[in-house]
């Protein structure tokens, strides 16, 4: 029945959701473009981390509505750059016709408890990929492209899922420029629980991308479980690095320990934790513990799980000096010694107390 119904329902939003139709909901909100991107200073880069709630949107207007008001908050409260949550763009398959019922069966009838448990039928996932892959990389590019264009800001727009060049299903987080255009591309390095599943090819590319904000590396979701990820960027130039994150847990204790090891601000966006998974789930900005107020890693926060834009000002020239905690970061030398995997490199060389 699907095999016949998605391609209907995907001819059908082909008319429901255009270009056009999404650069027309742009307009009506235009106003006065405040171009903080242009005022580019590393002793003061404003940075905003969205904030969503996982919800079904009725149709193209609830969803530009949402994801543009965000972005709005932000550059009034001086954003230049701001991030979205991981998958930002695979939420526009919620405002098809019947989206609850593809999605249960994608889910083989299981309930959907999260993304890591989510699980589903990789042939009936690539099935829907397939169907409606153009319809989301269209959104995806038009609606984050002409958010960044109308607010004249940097746009770390999530990720969704699209067919790269050669085929393989990637993971792709698009950073688009205060013009619109894309300034970057970062591609999900590591294929976890959901994205395993869905049939996600890994990147063994981690680049940062050139701003006048500086090197803005791209971290994206179970990325930050692996510390190299921070420091190849880091080492890279970067001393921003965006994370888009979609499975919370222990990641925000993870980042402030990363932001400090590493030295570096990390945007982390998300999706608020529900009332079963406690509250430290939130939108928020780390940084090495000597760089924040009370030194705890914790720039800003977001004080509910309603969505919002937790917007900061970061001081990168401020990184130039050794703001980590030294407790958190010496290292173990019995660990180096004697238990470090000698296959487990970093920048393709051991550390240089190794043989």
């Amino acid at each position: 029945m699907w095999e016949v119904l998605l391609p209907l329902i995907s001819f059908w939003m082909s008319f429901r959701v255009t270009p056009k139709k999404i650069d027309a909901l742009l307009s009506e909100k235009s106003g006065a473009a405040q171009n903080n991107a242009e005022f580019a200073a590393p002793e003061a880069v404003r940075a905003a981390s969205v904030q969503l709630t996982a919800r079904a949107y009725k149709d193209l207007r609830d969803y530009m509505d949402e994801v543009y008001l965000l972005a709005k908050n932000a550059v009034d409260a001086g954003a230049q750059v701001v991030v979205y949550p991981e998958y930002a763009g695979v939420l526009a398959l919620t405002m098809l016709p019947l989206s609850k019922q593809i999605l249960n069966w994608v889910l083989r009838g299981r309930h959907f408890i999260g993304l890591d448990g989510a699980a589903p039928d990789p042939v009936r996932m690539e099935t829907v990929l397939d169907t409606f892959g153009g319809f989301l990389n269209e959104l995806y590019q038009t609606a984050f492209s002409g958010i960044a264009r109308t607010l004249r800001v940097y746009v770390v727009a999530g990720t969704t899922l699209v067919r790269a060049e050669d085929g393989r299903l990637v993971n792709r987080c698009v950073v688009f420029g205060p013009d619109g255009e894309q300034a970057g591309v970062q591609d999900k390095t590591s294929v976890l629980g959901f994205d395993n599943d869905a049939g996600v090819s890994p990147s063994d590319v981690l680049e940062p991308i050139d701003t006048p904000l500086g090197p803005l590396g791209v971290v994206i979701g179970s990325d930050a479980y692996y510390f190299e990820r921070f420091k190849i960027l880091a080492e890279k130039g970067a001393r921003l690095i965006a994370v888009p994150d979609a499975r919370g847990g222990i990641m925000p204790d993870l980042l402030r320990c990363r932001a400090n090891e590493a030295g570096v601000y990390a945007l982390y966006a998300c999706y608020a934790a529900g009332p079963d998974e406690g509250p430290n789930v939130r939108a928020a900005i780390y940084a090495p513990f000597g760089a924040t107020p009370t030194l705890n890693g914790v720039v800003a926060y977001a004080s509910s799980a309603h969505i919002c834009a937790v917007t900061a000002r970061t001081n990168l020239q401020k990184l130039a000096g050794d703001l980590t905690d030294p407790a958190q970061t010496s290292r173990n030398e019995a660990f180096t010694k004697g238990d470090y995997l000698h296959s487990y490199r970093y920048c393709g060389n051991l550390p240089s107390s190794l043989p």
